[in-house]
């Protein structure tokens, strides 16, 4: 067990995104969310995640430091979402806001909408089998990006008026659309899969 810990939920699903969710068409830019992959676990190391597919592949996710493709800071190796977050958008936006639809890595099922200030420093999911824990330090929120948000809106054929752009940027702020994490210090390479525990770490380890 995780000492000096409350519990925040446990983990609903996990997913890598191979390659980036937003593609260039003829168009335009364009968000792509059958790109993102649903696995049976993830591991995590301090270079990012990493997963083997249904077929077999073992693949990188995009944020993964030694992805080919790799277009992100090094500070958003893993992310995180809550599955009350999910019912806030599919509330507002409609029902194609299914979990994980963000892109998170990570989605944590949680009966209320939790923010930066209720995560602290610190995770830990613990290993529903091993109980082997895996500690992660948070490090801010998850900006979303002009294409999720027409995604969001169901206007990637259209531009969103400035205000309506402007009205659901503000709703996907401060943590709705996610967080972003890397391994704690000292952390070793982990496993996640849907049914570990999560904790909010109190003090940090």
């Amino acid at each position: 067990m995780v000492t000096n810990k409350r519990e925040l939920g446990k983990v609903k699903l996990v997913q890598i995104q191979p390659s980036g969710l937003i593609i260039e068409t003829p168009s335009g830019y364009f968000y792509d969310v059958s790109r993102r992959v649903e696995v049976d676990s993830l591991t995590i190391n301090s270079l990012g995640i990493e997963a083997t597919l249904a077929n077999s592949e073992h693949v990188l996710d995009i944020h993964h430091i030694n992805h080919p493709d790799k277009a992100y800071d090094d500070d958003d190796l893993v992310s995180i979402g809550f599955t009350s977050h999910y019912e806030a958008m599919r509330k507002r936006f409609g029902e194609h806001m299914v979990n994980g639809s963000a892109g998170e890595n990570i989605i944590i099922e949680h009966s209320d909408e939790v923010w930066l200030g209720d995560l602290g420093q610190q995770i830990a999911i613990e290993n529903a089998d091993t109980g082997q824990k895996l500690f992660m330090d948070v490090l801010s929120t998850a900006a979303p990006c002009d294409e999720f948000s027409h995604f969001v809106a169901k206007s990637q054929d259209k531009r969103l008026p400035a205000a309506e752009l402007k009205s659901t940027l503000q709703f996907l702020h401060n943590g709705r659309r996610g967080f972003l994490l890397i391994l704690s210090e000292g952390q070793e390479e982990a496993t996640v899969r849907a049914g570990d525990k999560v904790f909010v770490v109190k003090e940090k380890e």
